[in-house]
């Protein structure tokens, strides 16, 4: 199989195939999690039901974004942005809720109170918070209501959308701000954010009861902050090292050497939950030692397959629930789900290939009079984000 070419400053390849293996573990968690299939309990606990890796895929969306957008916001302004933001979401949040609508037809259609429950979390009032529900879901709000009768119902994994579409509103200022900062204070400045998300969770879990400290520490937009931000002052350290014009693969390996051990520990003793918040400063490095490689040394990652499983995984990540849903409504448990999942892979490559990508180049082309197009190369880094 032939590679793409890996070296400083072609950050790509690597990057986007590491979110085909981050989506992966959702998949793979919330299939286990729904009954269709039958991964040992160490696996589940391992990788924390898949939280760590939505936590990689905000450290990520900062990197790239500041990667992208750094040397044109600040001139073009922030219209092009938000344009191309929109295009690269929206049409896979709006394909994920069809099929969601589905799932929901069949549970109003078929009176299946159980599984109402189970899914949606709904067992009163069922038609108003399902109104409700895809209202906060269509306007991208869901993250910001911790009720489960809010954020569960239709598409659940689009609370990390709605946490996405907050960091891309705030993101021209946060970037204006960071670039005010000297690099060597970033270091401090993302420490100092590291310990208030520590404090914000610590109180979240002691000052309120269960049922609602899970939700604001595992999915609201505030609690995630720090994960996009410590992405944004990876990129800008990166320009930083980059403009030095010497040779930095060592430098690569060692951040990837570390950062992976560390990750492997903390996924495996996992002294502190949730287990993101340990974990999520090893991301960056591992970003930032990903992207100093001048050698494929992790040639798998640079494979075109591969790469391509990665373009399309926010496809994957937004409609594999709602395929979990129907395929387990069509008969498919445990010893046959690994098909449903499977062709949940396939059909998100189909999706990225025929649907996402000519809706992102269609919505920016009759959007352009709001901003000039992107050029060829940021169009294609935008794809990454």
């Amino acid at each position: 199989m032939s590679t793409t070419t890996s070296k400083s400053g072609g950050v790509l390849p690597a990057l986007t195939s590491i979110r085909f293996f981050a989506a992966l573990t959702v998949v793979l968690s919330h299939f286990t999690e729904l009954g269709l299939l039958n991964l040992p309990k160490w696996f589940f606990n391992f990788v924390d039901g898949g939280r760590p890796a939505v936590s990689l895929f905000f450290v990520l969306s900062g990197f790239i974004l500041t990667y992208t957008y750094r040397k044109t916001i600040g001139t073009e302004g922030p219209a092009r942005f938000y344009v191309a933001r929109f295009a690269r979401i929206y049409p896979v949040v709006l394909l994920s809720l069809v099929l969601s609508g589905l799932v929901t037809a069949y549970l109003l259609s078929g009176g299946d109170a159980s599984l109402m429950l189970e899914w949606y979390a709904l067992k009163n009032s069922i038609y108003i918070s399902l109104a409700v529900s895809l209202i906060c879901q269509l306007l991208l709000l869901n993250a910001w209501f911790p009720f489960a009768a809010i954020n569960q119902p239709w598409n659940g994994p689009s609370w990390s959308i709605s946490c996405e579409a907050f960091f891309y509103a705030l993101f021209p200022l946060l970037l204006r701000r960071l670039e005010a900062i000297r690099v060597k204070t970033l270091f401090v400045l993302c420490a100092g954010l590291w310990i208030l998300q520590g404090l914000w969770i610590v109180f979240l879990q002691h000052a309120l009861p269960a049922s609602r400290h899970g939700f604001l520490v595992a999915e609201f937009p505030v609690t995630h902050l720090f994960e996009f931000v410590i992405g944004m002052c990876t990129a800008i350290k990166f320009d930083e090292l980059r403009a030095r014009g010497t040779s930095l693969h060592a430098r690569g390996v060692a951040l990837i050497s570390v950062a992976l051990v560390a990750i492997l520990v903390l996924a495996y003793w996992r002294p502190v939950s949730p287990a993101y918040y340990l974990e999520s400063p090893f991301f960056a490095a591992l970003i930032l030692g990903l992207v100093l490689l001048e050698r494929p040394v992790v040639g798998l990652l640079n494979q075109r397959w591969l790469v391509r499983l990665g373009e399309a995984s926010y496809s994957l990540y937004l409609i594999h629930v709602p395929l979990a849903h129907l395929a387990f409504i069509a008969g498919f448990r445990q010893s046959n789900g690994w098909i449903a999942m499977v062709f949940s892979i396939c059909l998100s490559a189909v999706i990225f290939q025929y649907f996402e990508e000519p809706m992102r180049r269609r919505i920016r082309a009759r959007l352009s009079t709001l901003a000039p197009s992107a050029r060829p190369a940021t169009a294609l880094h935008d794809r990454a984000a």
